[in-house]
């Protein structure tokens, strides 16, 4: 008799009292610091909409991450330099990746990771920044008993900055930068770049050349495949015509001169590149939050993109675990669409709960015989998370299935309270259709393949809390259930479980 259902049973609620146990402890916590709080103020306003004014600036250190503002710092001819980072902690438990409760894949891992950084600032107009990270990556628990693990170094960010060139509205960023947008939905990634910005009182924009000048890991000898040759010439113009509203242009276009692996070659398996594309990305957003009187504030954004150029794919036949044979190549052309779009209303009501309606397309392709791809496909770079509320980002496409916005429709509805300023939990709904019924899906973290007739892929249920009351230390924890929809055939019904919580200690 096969002892999954009560090692299920026991590790799922042994994961779930645990995370249950400290959500309620630093719930509890940060309820006295706010009820201490709460004795100054004449209500319950949470949600102070601080960064709302504030206009994008262009030395961004590492955008997203929490840094203490009493870092160490030591003087060094004659200049500060500031010496920080943050210690990452994050048990994860995934059950039924591949929807199949026969299939022994269900795996628990604790990654960690040190960063370590260094800013120097040579002058007001001239600063320096390096960030390297030391990571962990072990498989505590596996059911199939194969563990594994990662570890390595990795040089995630070394850069100058020289702010305000000859005294002009331009500043110019050049080395491995972090590049993101506000909903990380066109990127968001650490690329070897050089950036110009200019800037003035509502108006914004930024021009990167970048391609990959090497491995970002010790423990990877080579560039990615998927990045490997290729150029990116990207750029973004933000107008921001109301202090709490902005519209935003976006372009992104690729040159992959990676050499052409010939059907027949034999390749390391680590090497396979099922993609070669000249692609253009064009589009804008609107993004904003203004209030209604008596009814509360009303926050909404709107996405769209276009790709199109040239894209030729290929097939590979696993020979063993370390080599490859490629197959087939099909050269098309590429021409799509997607869209992002929603509403978030933070009301007054009692405990200020606020709520979310989205809706997100990306293009299928209805006759893949025509020659033309009609499936639109995110940057490579992108990473789709944002902050609803408090100053945690989690992903807005499903914390579990993640996917890319390709060949979906995903709607979304989320149910939000304010804990405090900086703090929140979130239960989201997330229902996944394909525009196209297929046997892919681009990228996702569940491992099953629907059948190609039936395009309902499932639902998703999420429930994110998020906790910033400390000076140095971001705690997260999001619980996820997937329930597959008729596209995945006979395992229509069958559910994946998701458990992540995570600790973050900045210094």
């Amino acid at each position: 008799m096969s002892s999954k259902p009560f090692k299920i049973t026991t590790i799922k609620s042994a994961l779930l009292a645990g995370g249950a146990l400290l959500s309620l402890s630093v719930f509890a916590d940060a309820s006295l610091q706010q009820a201490g709080a709460s004795t100054k103020r004449a209500d319950n306003a949470f949600r102070q909409d601080n960064g709302d004014t504030v206009r994008k600036e262009p030395l961004r250190i590492n955008p997203g991450d929490k840094r203490p503002a009493d870092q160490f710092k030591v003087d060094v001819f004659g200049h500060p330099l500031t010496i920080g980072g943050a210690y990452e902690l994050e048990p994860r438990y995934v059950e039924d990746r591949r929807l199949d409760p026969r299939r022994d894949d269900d795996v628990a891992n604790v990654y960690q990771d040190l960063k370590l950084e260094l800013f120097y600032q040579w002058s007001k107009s001239l600063s320096f920044f390096v960030q390297s990270d030391v990571y962990y990556d072990p498989e505590v628990y596996t059911e199939s008993g194969l563990d594994q693990y990662e570890a390595g170094i990795k040089l995630t960010q070394a850069w100058l900055f020289i702010h305000q060139l000859l005294d002009s509205g331009f500043s110019l960023q050049l080395g491995r930068q972090r590049i993101a947008d506000k909903r990380q939905w066109w990127w968001n990634d650490e690329l070897d770049a050089a950036r110009i910005y200019f800037g003035e009182d509502t108006l914004f924009a930024e021009l990167a050349i970048a391609k990959e000048l090497g491995s970002k890991q010790s423990d990877q000898d080579f560039i990615d495949p998927v990045s490997d040759r290729v150029v990116r010439l990207m750029g973004d113009m933000v107008w921001q015509w109301d202090p709490k509203q902005n519209l935003s242009l976006f372009f992104l276009s690729q040159f992959d001169n990676s050499d052409n692996q010939r059907p027949g070659d034999l390749i390391r398996a680590n090497r396979k590149d099922s993609s070669d594309g000249d692609l253009t990305w064009f589009g804008g957003r609107a993004m904003g939050k203004f209030k209604i009187e008596h009814i509360g504030k009303i926050g909404y954004w709107l996405d769209s993109a276009l790709v199109f150029g040239d894209e030729t794919t290929q097939t590979f036949t696993d020979i063993n675990s370390n080599v490859s044979r490629v197959g087939a190549q099909t050269p098309k052309h590429v021409a799509a669409w997607g869209m992002d779009a929603g509403i978030t209303w933070y009301s007054n009501l009692f405990l200020e709960p606020y709520v979310t309606l989205g809706y997100a397309y990306g293009s299928g392709d209805s006759n893949p015989d025509d020659g033309t791809d009609n499936s639109y496909r995110q940057s490579g770079i992108h990473n789709n998370k944002i902050k609803l509320s408090g100053s945690q980002r989690f992903r807005y496409y499903g914390e579990l299935f993640r996917p890319e916005l390709s060949n979906l429709n995903i709607m979304t509805a989320a149910l939000g309270f304010p804990i405090s300023e900086q703090s929140s939990i979130d239960l989201l709904y997330h229902h996944y259709e394909q525009a196209t019924p297929s046997s892919v899906i681009r990228d996702s973290r569940i491992r099953a393949t629907p059948n190609g007739r039936s395009g309902t892929l499932g639902d998703e249920f999420d429930l994110v809390l998020s906790l910033d009351e400390w000076k140095h230390l971001q705690v997260q924890f999001a619980g996820s259930v997937f329930m597959a929809g008729p596209a995945f055939g006979a395992l229509e019904g069958n559910n994946s479980f998701q458990l992540d919580l995570t600790f973050k200690y900045s210094f």
